[in-house]
C-alpha cells in the first residue's frame, strides 16, 4: 500500500530525479541548482501556494518527485524487466555526471527486485491517476 501527498514550497524544490529529467538552460554541473529555466519545464508555481512537490510512501520508503514527468521517467525505468545500468542512464544525460550519483543508484535496494518493482509501478500508476482525477497541476 502506498500513500502520497503534494506539498507546496515557496522556492522550487528539486528531487533526486530532477537533474535526470529536467535540463537546465545554460547549466553546468556546479550551476544546475541556480538555473531558472528548464527543458522540459517544471510545473508552474501555484498562486497563493507555491511550487508543488510530491512525496510517495511505499513499503516504508519515501519517494520524491518535482513533476509528473519525473514520475513517468521513474515508472519507465522501473518497469523494465532488466534494470538498465546507472552508467547507461547517466550517459543519456551526456554531462559526464554519474553513474554513482544517478537516482537509480540511490533507490533503496529493497525496491529493486522485479517483484517489488512491479508493485512500485502499480502504486505509481495509481498515484498518477489520483493526481489527474483530482485535477492537480503537477
Amino acid at each position: 500500500m502506498s500513500q502520497w501527498k503534494i506539498s507546496y514550497h515557496t522556492n522550487r524544490k528539486l528531487s533526486p530525479i530532477s537533474y535526470w529529467v529536467h535540463e537546465g538552460i545554460g547549466e553546468n554541473l556546479s550551476s544546475y541548482m541556480e538555473c531558472e529555466e528548464f527543458v522540459p519545464p517544471f510545473p508552474f508555481k501555484v498562486v497563493g501556494k507555491g511550487f508543488p512537490y510530491l512525496k510517495v510512501t511505499f513499503l516504508g520508503n519515501e519517494l520524491e518527485f518535482a513533476s509528473m514527468l519525473e514520475v513517468d521517467h521513474f515508472r519507465e525505468v522501473l518497469m523494465q524487466k532488466n534494470l538498465p545500468t546507472t552508467t547507461s542512464l547517466s550517459a543519456i544525460r551526456g554531462t559526464g555526471y554519474g553513474p554513482n550519483n544517478h537516482w537509480l543508484s540511490r533507490l533503496p535496494a529493497n525496491l529493486k527486485s522485479w517483484v517489488k518493482r512491479e508493485k512500485v509501478v502499480a502504486a505509481m500508476n495509481k498515484v498518477k491517476r489520483d493526481i489527474e482525477s483530482a485535477k492537480i497541476n503537477f
